[in-house]
């Protein structure tokens, strides 16, 4: 960014010092008009060399906003994509559970069927009285013993029958709220990308404003020196006797106008680099070497294959498989700069990060890519998203049978890869958080 606010005054030095040549060959009236048109352009070239400086700070501050916004916003979307995994597994359960409930409960309602069976043949075919009967004492016995034995089990069913009715419905009630959870936790993670949308689309819209003023700028600046080359041909030609006395005076104008550009330019080369050491001295910079067990893994997930496993390729793998949620966002998961952001043969849509120390950090199989090559990100910084199957990456034999979309992290060490597990803050098998 101080390259870039560099080129901003540079463009307008190169303007305000090619701008001296028309007055000096339009002009006829005598030597004192032409300083006075000079000292005129010499203002007016400071005046926009100012403003340049003043929107370039402007858009740098910008940049650095929306970076810091969008790194809230992906932890935002972060925990409530863990959320809503956790709900997810909560509901699983539920289902589980309801669905034993209801099978004891038709178990239930089975025996008590053959029971209120029995009693009614009982009714049906009554044993007889003594009354009636005074000689079948033993058949009246009977019957007598089996109502008593029956009572108490008709009674025991009855009550498991209303206790097993009432697990069903609270179960249900169960699976009901956790589906409106889930259904509001999905809610507030796509608002929340619908957030992040809007920043990036923001930072976008400055960069492409910053890259249009450049080069109007440059366009301006060969403009007034194809215009000014041609003019002093002109004069040369027209007015030998006093193209010295104008060459003077444009040589001197010149150097005022390099000395003051210089000047403004060193003091605001120290102004920013003064602001770009607070802003390290606030958040030092990640040394990658020495961030073992620091770094968050890019997606929310679990590892699918882990580093030197069997590829199913004849060989084994140079990086960490994450099997990850539809439409997940990516992050970051270093500070660095975008070396390459773009399709590559069979990776698919790649990122790879430089974070210094000699080391790599690729990203593959993503559907979109929201970062731009040559851009600076911080560790937590969205920089892509999952599609919602595995992308088309001839890395396992078999990837294209996941039922996931699948992300995979490389490490590398001067073009060599290396295993990634050290530096993951779990420290675990799990992705998740």
């Amino acid at each position: 960014m101080l390259r870039m606010s560099r080129h901003f005054l540079l463009a307008a030095a190169l303007a305000a010092g090619l701008s001296l040549a028309p007055a000096a060959a339009r002009s006829e009236a005598d030597p004192a008009q032409d300083l006075a048109a000079l000292e005129a352009q010499l203002a007016a070239a400071k005046e926009a060399q100012a403003e340049l400086v003043r929107r370039m700070v402007e858009a740098i501050r910008a940049q650095e906003d929306a970076s810091a916004k969008l790194v809230e916003l992906a932890g935002k979307a972060r925990n409530q994509e863990a959320a809503l995994a956790k709900t997810e597994g909560r509901l699983d359960k539920l289902k589980q559970d309801n669905a034993r409930a209801e099978l004891a409960l038709a178990k239930k309602r089975e025996s008590l069927s053959k029971l209120l069976a029995g009693l009614q043949r009982l009714e049906e075919n009554p044993p007889p009285a003594l009354v009636v009967s005074p000689g079948d004492v033993l058949t009246a016995l009977r019957g007598a013993m089996m109502f008593g034995a029956v009572i108490p089990d008709l009674r025991h069913d009855m009550e498991e029958l209303k206790q097993a009715l009432a697990d069903v419905e609270a179960i249900r009630q169960a699976l009901q709220d956790e589906r409106q959870r889930s259904a509001d936790a999905l809610a507030a993670l796509e608002r929340t990308r619908a957030d992040m949308a809007v920043v990036v689309s923001e930072r976008q819209k400055a960069a492409e404003e910053i890259a249009a003023a450049l080069s109007s700028e440059k366009a301006r600046s060969d403009s007034l020196a194809e215009e000014a080359h041609s003019l002093k041909d002109l004069v040369a030609a027209v007015e030998r006797n006093k193209a010295e006395d104008a060459r003077r005076r444009q040589a001197e104008a010149e150097a005022r106008a390099r000395a003051e550009a210089e000047r403004l330019a060193r003091e605001e080369a120290a102004r920013i680099r003064a602001e770009a050491d607070a802003a390290r001295a606030a958040r030092p910079p990640m040394v990658f070497a020495k961030a073992l067990g620091q770094l968050d893994y890019p997606v929310q997930g679990r590892i699918w294959k882990g580093y030197g496993v069997d590829n199913g390729l004849d060989g084994r793998t140079s990086g960490v498989f994450l099997a990850a949620q539809a439409q997940a966002q990516v992050l970051s998961p270093v500070d660095g700069t975008i070396a390459f952001a773009g399709t590559f043969h069979s990776y698919d849509q790649v990122v790879i990060i430089n974070p210094g120390d000699g080391y790599l950090v690729l990203l593959a199989g993503m559907h979109e890519i929201t970062a731009a090559q040559g851009q600076t990100v911080r560790a937590g910084e969205p920089v892509g998203i999952m599609g919602d199957k595995p992308a088309h990456m001839a890395l396992a034999a078999d990837l294209t049978k996941a039922a996931f979309p699948v992300l995979y992290v490389e490490f590398r060490k001067r073009n060599e890869p290396v295993d990634p597990s050290p530096w993951w803050r779990s420290g675990g098998k799990e992705a998740m958080r």
